[in-house]
């Protein structure tokens, strides 16, 4: 189940303003990455985007074990599981609250969240560095070259 840290702040309905203020508090909540924790004071990248999209956008992401078998494509079948999300061709641009899949050759696959913040950051959970908030161009500095993102659509049952 996953648990946010404490003192999120509450939303006040400007998108950018909300998201600028989860970053900040996450940011100093410092959380640390552990392959499939789910807060409050740990969390995968998995986790980390289920609860940026839970808090600021009322989405529910499917809960997904990363310690399992089969990771080669588990962000891409979690993105898409719930019939919600659509992967944006290759010329569309992202859009704030977007899913973010990045890879690289012979590691597991990562997700973050895109924000349409200062150009453009996807905030996400990473191995290494925990807790960050990159640009795209920083990303792919970092070896991420092909970043995939998926759009949230209401679908009817």
């Amino acid at each position: 189940m996953l648990q946010a840290p404490a003192n999120l702040p509450a939303l006040t309905g400007d998108a950018a303003a909300d998201a600028a203020a989860l970053l900040r508090a996450l940011m100093l909540a410092g959380p640390r990455w552990e392959l499939g924790a789910t807060g409050p004071a740990a969390f995968d990248c998995w986790s980390m985007a289920r609860l940026i999209e839970a808090h600021l956008f009322a989405r529910p992401l499917a809960d997904v074990d990363a310690r399992g078998p089969g990771l080669k494509g588990l962000a891409a079948r979690g993105l898409r599981g719930a019939r919600v999300w659509r992967e944006r061709g290759g010329r569309e641009l992202p859009a704030h609250g977007d899913g973010v899949l990045l890879t690289r050759p012979d590691e597991r696959p990562h997700v973050g969240v895109f924000l349409a913040l200062d150009r453009g950051l996807v905030a996400h959970m990473a191995e290494h560095q925990g807790f960050s908030a990159d640009t795209l161009l920083a990303l792919k500095t970092t070896g991420y070259r092909n970043p995939r993102f998926f759009e949230w659509r209401l679908v009817a049952d």
